[in-house]
């Protein structure tokens, strides 16, 4: 039977209920227990919700063997922030992603918003963390997530039927503590409403002191008011970007330039300029280009009538020979990162406003 809506005795039996999740031990089984813990959870939204909310792992037939080979051999996750992989991203929020916090991810439709919620997802459970993804737009898609290395089999996938319902899911995944990251995507034609608003703002409590990040997906218009969440990213888009070709007018978007907003509320401005990122459908995020862009933006990087120039090395005359430069050299990738967090921790974050082409 499914979980009451409205009863309060509802609400404190899905409490206790989701309080009763198995404890993670931090001997050396530590995966194996938190196997069997969100095995537990998988059985009780299955028994408090409907066999229909859940996706079945087993009717996916794509193949795992090379993702687990490539997942870290033990966890490597901060106790205090998930790493997103994206180094502008990580240094603008303090650190990556903040535990115990909500985050909204916002922006206007086709901006990128699933694509790097997706992104989170790869990186959060490449480093070893666990994550539930609840598709309340029911529009994950999971031959890209396995494509850039998400190990779908280990994902928790739940596709609620209704608001109300993702919210509730939302609520037992928090209340259990089991969960590196929560992603919550909500359809467009109902993010705006007051209701909404309410039952998020009443998630933010239950992430105090726990372990879990909460990334809500939703498109809004322009307001400075975070109303349900601590932390905003809002993405702007730049240019689309088509994979050139004879059809080019003609093809679908490949990609996109956008610039990430971190917004902490009208009472905290903004301290940070924007930070470029490229979404991209085989890639997710192309991050030897995003360290490219991030050091042009900090003047890290400078251009030179021979290319981009780094410590007096040429890597290339466009970001993307630059880019495949950086990714052949991992001492060179190693060098610039360095150089990148040196300057933004100096507080010389004056960025470009364009970068190279």
């Amino acid at each position: 039977m499914p979980v009451s809506r409205n009863s309060r005795h509802g609400v404190s039996t899905l409490e206790s209920e989701a309080s009763s999740v198995p404890e993670v031990v931090d001997a050396g089984g530590a995966d194996d227990a938190r196997r069997e813990r969100i095995a537990w959870l998988r059985q009780l939204i299955a028994e408090r919700f409907g066999p229909h909310v859940l996706l079945d792992p087993a009717r996916l037939t794509v193949d795992t063997a090379p993702i687990h080979s490539a997942m870290p051999p033990r966890s490597t996750m901060g106790p205090r922030f998930l790493s997103t992989d994206l180094l502008g991203l990580d240094l603008a929020l303090g650190g990556g992603l903040p535990r115990g916090r909500s985050i909204e991810l916002a922006g206007p439709p086709y901006s990128g918003k699933r694509t790097l919620a997706s992104w989170f997802v790869r990186s959060v459970q490449r480093a070893g963390g666990w994550v539930a993804y609840l598709d309340a737009a029911h529009s994950v898609d999971f031959d890209r997530l396995h494509h850039w290395g998400v190990a779908v089999l280990d994902l928790l996938v739940a596709l609620p039927q209704s608001v109300t319902e993702a919210l509730e899911l939302a609520r037992l995944l928090l209340l259990s503590g089991a969960l590196d990251l929560v992603v919550l995507d909500l359809p467009p034609h109902r993010a705006l409403r007051p209701e909404l608003d309410r039952g998020l703002r009443q998630l933010r409590p239950l992430l105090r002191g726990r372990p879990t990040v909460l990334v809500v997906v939703r498109d809004r218009v322009d307001t400075s008011a975070l109303v349900a969440a601590q932390v905003r990213l809002r993405l702007e888009p730049l240019a689309q970007l088509v994979r050139p070709g004879p059809l080019a007018a003609q093809a679908l978007p490949e990609g996109l330039r956008a610039h990430v907003r971190i917004e902490r509320g009208p009472l905290w401005p903004p301290r940070d300029p924007p930070v470029p990122i490229e979404l991209c459908r085989r890639e997710g995020v192309r991050v030897a280009l995003e360290r490219i862009d991030l050091g042009l933006a900090l003047g890290v990087i400078h251009p030179h009538p021979l290319g981009l120039v780094f410590a007096e090395t040429v890597l290339g005359r466009t970001r993307e020979r630059a880019a495949a430069r950086l990714q052949s050299d991992p001492s060179l990738w190693s060098q610039l990162e360095e150089e990148i967090r040196a300057r933004w921790l100096s507080g010389d974050r004056s960025l470009a406003a364009s970068t190279t082409r």
